[in-house]
């Protein structure tokens, strides 16, 4: 497929789930460690977490090795990807839903934290403001939310706000090219700056 050619998001992600795992670790900066270090950041204690975008639960290795009786739920859009931590983890205390978590209630007040790892790069500040505030609703009263993901800073663009412009445009330049739906959400990477990342967190409850 075509760079210039976007694919439905389950779409995408179902077929590439069989090589997901190798090219996810060779094309991200940190590879594996981007994944393991996670489980670091989550406090003593930690009991429940909800881990949306989940893929093939790369991060959960670490994660389980800390805290093995820990009670994970996890969300994702494509089928094929969830099979893979079925294979990878069949007898811990995980739950799996195959979904949209756009559009799925999260609860309140029972996660011990959530987590999020290079799944909210394709969605603009109204998705994740709404997003993020569901996050807030769903945590305990001392929750974590762990983002782990794309985002644009000074130390790479000299006008971090001007390319985050730009693949905003660029994406909806290949929706309309495309004729595709308004509603349906495509892959394409549109990380946020950094700064707009702390004002969305902000806005949604968070204190940084």
């Amino acid at each position: 497929m075509s760079k210039d050619r976007l694919e439905e998001m389950s779409s995408f992600f179902n077929s590439r789930a069989d090589i997901y795992d190798i090219n996810h670790i060779s094309d991200i900066d940190g590879g594996i460690e981007s994944k393991n270090i996670l489980a670091t950041f989550m406090p003593m204690g930690t009991e429940r977490i909800l881990d949306f975008g989940i893929g093939t639960g790369l991060e959960l290795v670490e994660i389980i090795k800390r805290f093995p009786n820990i009670e994970i739920t996890g969300i994702d859009i494509s089928a094929n990807m969830l099979k893979k931590i079925g294979e990878r983890f069949s007898q811990n205390n995980i739950r799996i839903f195959c979904g949209d978590y756009l559009k799925l209630d999260f609860g309140n007040n029972y996660f011990d934290v959530v987590l999020s790892s290079m799944t909210l790069h394709h969605y603009n500040h109204t998705v994740k403001l709404d997003l993020y505030k569901k996050i807030y609703r769903c945590l305990s009263e001392t929750g974590l939310y762990i983002e782990n993901d794309y985002m644009l800073s000074e130390h790479e663009f000299i006008d971090p706000q001007k390319q985050e412009d730009n693949l905003f445009s660029e994406y909806e330049k290949l929706k309309n090219g495309q004729h595709l739906e308004s509603s349906t959400y495509y892959h394409f990477d549109t990380p946020c700056t950094v700064e707009n990342q702390k004002k969305l967190l902000l806005s949604a409850g968070f204190f940084l």
